[in-house]
């Protein structure tokens, strides 16, 4: 669902079911992230120097951090609710709270803009 509401096409979900690698529909920049965060998923990063390597020429180090980090945060709350088998909204639940979230590709970059810019010195 957050994938749609943030504009991922069924193409695109279709592809990542499968060998997103070779689609055309994801650019180099999205393929090192999305094997980065198969891999720290896996928890083959440590050991993956091909996919570590396509990162560190593809991104910052602080862009590293925050893909790590999101990363890594839905792996901790997925582990969590495998762990205490938390019942999860049903699938139509979610489709019908789709609009209500108001989480736009958009709402999120001008809050990461305004998270960056504090850390800069900007306002706090």
């Amino acid at each position: 669902m957050l994938g749609q509401a943030l504009g991922l096409t069924d193409e695109e979900f279709e592809a990542l079911q499968g060998d997103y690698r070779a689609s055309p529909l994801f650019n180099d920049r999205e393929k090192a992230v999305l094997a980065w965060s198969e891999a720290m998923t896996l928890n083959t990063a440590k050991r993956d120097e091909v996919v570590w390597t396509e990162l560190r020429r593809l991104f910052s180090d602080a862009e590293i951090v925050e893909v790590s980090l999101a990363c890594a945060m839905f792996n901790m709350i997925n582990r969590l609710n495998d762990s205490f088998r938390t019942e999860l909204e049903p699938e139509e639940y979610n489709r019908r709270q789709h609009g209500a979230v108001g989480v736009t590709a958009r709402a999120l970059e001008d809050y990461a803009c305004r998270i960056c810019s504090s850390s800069e010195g900007g306002e706090t």
